[in-house]
């Protein structure tokens, strides 16, 4: 007779492991249907075109349907609610930009939490913000800017993609850093406030890659810097912020692809590796340098490592700045 302490042992490692070999043989059959990745952003943008991309890659090595579902509104909330209180079965995922980091102190009732509500899954892309003033500012470099601005306090103006963007977030940083008083001036999109650059109706802008190189090419901006902490190889001609005296200034945008808490371990590793692999091949990488981003790929580790950056830094920023969505 097998003494009674055995036998609960042995049903203490079998009810300790069972979710574990549950959690990997899920993996192993996964994904047995369609996956709906969500976007909430409309459709033509930067993170619909990351997850369209990302989709038709993982359908092929995965062998079901990756189905993007725009789900726009609220400066991205919309759609992002709808994923965390989806179920965690790995069949629904957010691509996301890092709004997800910003948003949390713009709209301090949200019903979800960008950290306990998902589980990272990988980082997807990145790109700098690119600093240009319009062609008719007699400066060439941040240093220049930086004088300009503090000889003329109030006077000069900058544009963003929008109030709580991270091109406003990067505004806002250099004002800060370089103590410079400039006025922002949100748009609604990083497509008009780069026309209004190119046109001299304001003096600075921060703005996308993909929106400011056609002016930088015909000579309506000029192009200062990027503000990531390295220099970008979609601008490799450009130094950074950082370069121009402002040690440690670092905004970039940011896309990665999430789920909803409670997805298996598991599964989360499975799509890990897959987008990994999938960043990895050259035309999947010089394709996405084509549209201005750059591969990232990581850990689920390595993301979350950056949502966290991002919630400290973003958090400081927005509360000293006291940027509001009106």
């Amino acid at each position: 007779m097998i003494p009674r302490f055995k036998l609960l042992r042995a049903g203490a490692f079998v009810l300790c492991c069972l979710p574990l070999w549950l959690s990997a043989h899920a993996a192993d059959k996964y994904p047995e249907k369609p996956v709906r990745v969500v976007v909430p952003f409309p459709a033509g943008g930067g993170t619909d075109t990351m997850a369209r991309t990302l989709g038709v890659a993982l359908q092929q090595a995965l062998g079901q349907p990756f189905l993007v579902d725009n789900k726009s509104g609220a400066t991205g909330n919309i759609g992002t609610e709808f994923v965390a209180r989806s179920p965690g079965d790995g069949y629904t995922l957010l691509v996301v930009p890092n709004s997800l980091a910003i948003n949390k102190f713009l709209f301090p009732k949200l019903s979800f939490d960008p950290q306990k509500s998902f589980k990272p899954v990988a980082l997807l892309g990145s790109s700098p913000v690119v600093v240009g003033v319009k062609a008719s500012l007699p400066v060439n470099s941040i240093q220049e800017l930086i004088a300009m601005a503090r000889k003329n306090p109030g006077k000069l103006s900058y544009a963003s993609c929008g109030s709580g963007s991270p091109q406003h977030i990067a505004g806002e940083l250099f004002k800060m850093m370089a103590k410079v008083d400039i006025a922002h001036i949100p748009y609604k999109g990083c497509s008009p406030a780069a026309v209004d650059a190119a046109g001299g109706l304001v003096d600075v802008v921060f703005n996308t890659v993909a929106n400011i190189r056609p002016f930088v090419q015909t000579g309506k901006v000029r192009a200062l810097a990027v503000t990531s902490a390295k220099r970008s190889a979609l601008a490799p001609e450009l130094p950074t912020v950082q370069e121009s005296n402002l040690p440690g200034y670092d905004i970039e945008v940011w896309f990665g692809a999430l789920a909803p808490a409670g997805t298996p371990d598991a599964v989360i590793a499975r799509l890990n590796a897959e987008i990994n692999k999938t960043l990895a091949r050259p035309e999947i990488r010089e394709g996405m340098e084509k549209i201005s981003y750059e591969a990232v790929g990581g850990s689920s580790k390595q993301f979350a490592d950056v949502i966290q950056r991002d919630l400290e830094r973003y958090g400081a920023i927005i509360s000293k700045a006291n940027i509001r969505i009106d």
